[in-house]
């Protein structure tokens, strides 16, 4: 409960200093650009992220359908069906 008053009244103070004073207002003018270019650079990452998962996945399947066809070779030397 202390924890919870602590950081209601943490963020409560911050969002008073950025909304209700001139140095809050000027400080939000310069943060602004930044967070946008954080969050164009995650939205970036997402992208690159994204692709490479799809880069992963498809060489899991190259890898299995080697590992299949191997197995199926061998199979066919050793007379076994499958």
């Amino acid at each position: 409960m202390a924890f919870a008053s602590a950081l209601g009244a943490l963020v409560g103070g911050l969002w008073g200093y950025l909304y209700l004073t001139e140095s809050g207002r000027r400080f939000r003018v310069q943060l602004e650009p930044r967070i946008d270019d954080f969050l164009n650079e995650m939205h970036r990452m997402q992208g690159t992220v994204h692709k490479a998962r799809e880069a992963a996945g498809e060489s899991w399947s190259s890898l299995q359908e080697i590992a299949n066809d191997v197995s199926r070779v061998g199979s066919e030397r050793t007379g076994q069906s499958h």
